[in-house]
């Protein structure tokens, strides 16, 4: 009984090692194309300023314009996730005092 479940253990282990391999070689062939794409895109392209947009914070101008800190809007949107999920009513009381201090 313990030697099957060291096979099936190990046949597991076999076909999750075989489904990584695969999945890194799919993911591998864009990664290579793409420095060639980016070279062509760059020699058709005339030169253009950056835009001044941060990618760290695409949101940060509209949390402001709410009134809201990154803090408080990601409570809000825990909030929202727990009671569409159906969440303990105590969690999301506790959520809600959090949010009035």
């Amino acid at each position: 009984m313990q030697q099957d479940a060291i096979e099936r253990v190990r046949e597991m282990q076999r076909r999750a090692r075989e489904k990584l391999e695969s999945s890194n070689q799919i993911a591998s062939a864009p990664v290579r194309q793409q420095p060639v794409q980016q070279a062509a895109y760059r020699q058709s392209s005339p030169a253009v300023p950056a835009a001044p947009a941060s990618p760290a914070q695409p949101f940060q101008g509209f949390l402001e314009k709410l009134g809201l800190d990154g803090e408080t809007a990601l409570i809000l949107i825990l909030l929202f996730l727990l009671i569409n999920e159906g969440a303990d009513q105590t969690l999301i009381l506790a959520l809600v005092y959090i949010l009035m201090v």
